[in-house]
């Protein structure tokens, strides 16, 4: 049976309301219903029980009076038709019957009353339902009207907007197309509304005028045609003369055209240089293997890379391989090759080879000076090692010749402040504290340049270090140099990586000294050592809540004889920081530093990746 679109979507909205509407109706409706029955069992096994313990004692006792009351309100229930208690000897004992109570189905339940172990009587209690069921039957009219109602009206409100909203346009949507099918494209199709159907008549309008400008335009294409084909004869006849001319200039150049059949691995076309190529003639060209038979054995695997590989792919391939002559010399030929169906849609290969025989000679010459330009790096190498170990010997000359007229003046210097203090004056004295204070000043800057300069060209050992335990050590040392200040000093444990232990403990004694020495003027110092990830990286700190310093000259904290303090603030001459710069750059690590001016400072540092165990790096 065929339907109309207004049944079937009439038909589907009843299906759609009613189906679901009609199950969970049922569902409810059936549920509420056992819920009833089974409160009505609760009910009634719990009103039985409380007679049977209220009548054990007037039972027991032989008194009716005492169990009235009890009688009395239980029967208070409208559910409780009839109630009757009876004595294990005597017969009823008690009763109370109300009959007019009975609407429906009456349920009975006896228990037997018991006391001390014996059996003196029997208490029976009969409940009527009807009042229950009764509820349950108005709710359930009420219900189905009120469904019936709403299924209506919301029938009626989708009619409305289905007749209004679709049918309506689609009918006008019809009788437009079948204009459409007719051609009576002079009238143009209105459509204001902007809705799907809107839409699709607007979409209808634009095809109408499509149509329209393309019929007209067929009929000036087919007074143009005529002339087209005489037009065309004429282009295929130059096209012809074209080909003609392309072949004979492509088989005029040094570059092999060529053609070939993926599928039984040969060659189809290959222009007439290819004889001067390798010195074969054209038809062994065209024998079948022959790629596999004249390349080299080492590049014949490039054979399968061509008519396999090449089979599939819409793209050029391009390689270089080498091809054996027919004198027996080798020669160097870039294979360009690309894929293309032809007219039955079955794929074939066209492309060219070009001699590069000249071009592998001087590659051939330049890895030869590549070779040895590597040499020459190596001799250079074996120069700069032994100019470090002048420059070795030369600071060791340096700093002992330094040395020694230092010692000479701060040793005078002591003996003039020992000896002739009460020839000289208080200017005096202070004068010769100065001179003193400066020769030591400067043979720490020269002991801390040597340190720097080592850093450069000392051998990198690593091993697993564990950092925590090295700078508990530098921490304990620190605290029994200066046993009277107060630090409050955390250290994550267990934190172990790659290191040259050494270099490590030199970089963790500048960190932490430095946070000993800037919190020096905290009321509460508290230093810092532990481990977080950054940008996904294992990063150390040491971080201090003491002087700070200011974020826009972060930049000089590294260098060497940087200071941000002044002497008479902070002592030290600036090498500290440098040289733990030098020691993390050895590791290929980096280190950089966060802080603000009177609230502290922390400064990071990363060990990437461990260097070479077995080997020494030279700096």
């Amino acid at each position: 049976m065929t339907l109309t679109l207004r049944r079937a979507v009439v038909l589907a909205i009843l299906a759609g309301l009613l189906v679901p509407g009609i199950f969970i109706s049922y569902l409810t409706l059936q549920r509420q219903q056992d819920s009833l029955i089974k409160r009505l069992n609760e009910d009634h096994s719990r009103i039985t029980e409380i007679l049977v313990l209220g009548m054990q004692e007037p039972l027991w006792n032989l008194s009716p009076d005492t169990g009235k009351p009890l009688l009395d309100s239980v029967m208070s229930d409208e559910r409780i038709v009839r109630v009757i208690v009876q004595d294990a000897t005597l017969g009823t004992f008690l009763e109370k019957n109300s009959p007019e109570r009975r609407q429906g189905k009456l349920k009975t339940l006896s228990q037997s009353v018991t006391k001390q172990g014996n059996v003196i009587g029997k208490v029976t209690v009969e409940m009527d339902d009807g009042a229950a069921l009764a509820s349950i039957h108005q709710y359930q009219r009420y219900y189905f009207l009120t469904a019936a109602i709403q299924l209506i009206a919301s029938l009626a409100l989708i009619l409305v907007i289905l007749q209004s909203r679709v049918l309506n346009p689609l009918q006008r949507l019809m009788a437009e197309s079948i204009r459409l099918a007719r051609r009576e494209l002079s009238i143009p199709f209105e459509w204001k509304r902007q809705d799907e159907i809107g839409k699709l008549g607007q979409s209808l309008e634009i095809t109408r005028q499509s149509l329209h400008s393309l019929f007209g335009e067929l009929e000036h294409k087919n007074q143009e045609l005529e002339a087209d084909i005489q037009q065309r004869k004429q282009i295929e006849q130059a096209l012809r003369a074209s080909e003609d001319r392309y072949r004979r200039l492509v088989e005029s150049t040094n570059v092999v055209p060529w053609e070939a059949n993926p599928a039984e691995w040969r060659f189809t076309y290959v222009g007439p240089q290819a004889e001067t190529l390798l010195g074969y003639p054209l038809h062994i060209w065209y024998s079948e293997g022959f790629l596999t038979s004249y390349l080299h054995q080492d590049d014949r695997h490039l054979a399968y890379k061509l008519f396999t590989e090449a089979q599939g792919k819409d793209q050029t391939i391009e390689f270089e391989c080498r091809m054996l002559g027919a004198d027996g010399n080798v020669v160097w030929v870039m294979l360009v090759a690309t894929a293309i169906p032809d007219e039955s849609g079955e794929r074939h290969l066209q492309g060219y080879l070009i001699d590069v025989s000249a071009r592998k000679a001087t590659e051939i010459e330049l890895n030869h000076y590549r070779n040895h330009l590597e040499e020459l790096v190596e001799q250079r190498t074996k120069a700069l090692a032994a100019a470090n170990k002048e420059l070795e010997a030369f600071s060791y000359s340096v700093s002992h010749d330094l040395r020694a007229p230092l010692r000479s003046v701060d040793g005078f210097s002591q003996v003039l402040l020992e000896d002739y203090s009460d020839k000289l004056d208080d200017a005096g004295r202070q004068y010769l504290g100065r001179i003193r204070k400066a020769t030591q000043n400067m043979s720490s800057l020269i002991d801390d340049l040597l340190n720097l300069s080592k850093l450069t060209r000392s051998d990198i050992n690593t091993q697993p270090v564990n950092l925590s335990d090295v700078a508990a050590e530098i921490v304990q040392e620190l605290q029994s140099a200066d046993p009277e200040r107060e630090v409050a000093v955390s250290i994550m444990p267990n934190l172990v990586t790659d290191a040259d232990p050494k270099l490590i403990h030199a970089a963790l004694q500048n960190l932490l000294a430095n946070a000993w020495k800037f919190t020096a003027r905290a009321p509460h110092a508290e230093i810092r050592f532990g481990a977080t990830h950054i940008d996904g990286q294992n990063a150390f700190f040491v971080s201090d809540n003491g002087a700070g310093f200011d974020m826009a000259y972060a930049d000089k904290l590294f260098g060497a004889f940087q200071r941000l303090h002044s002497p008479q603030e902070f002592e030290g001459n600036g090498v500290g920081l440098a040289i733990v710069q030098r020691i993390v750059t050895r590791h290929n690590g980096r280190v950089w530093a966060k802080g603000a001016l009177n609230q502290g400072a922390t400064f990071y540092f990363t060990l990437p990746r461990p260097p070479e165990r077995s080997g020494a790096s030279n700096g």
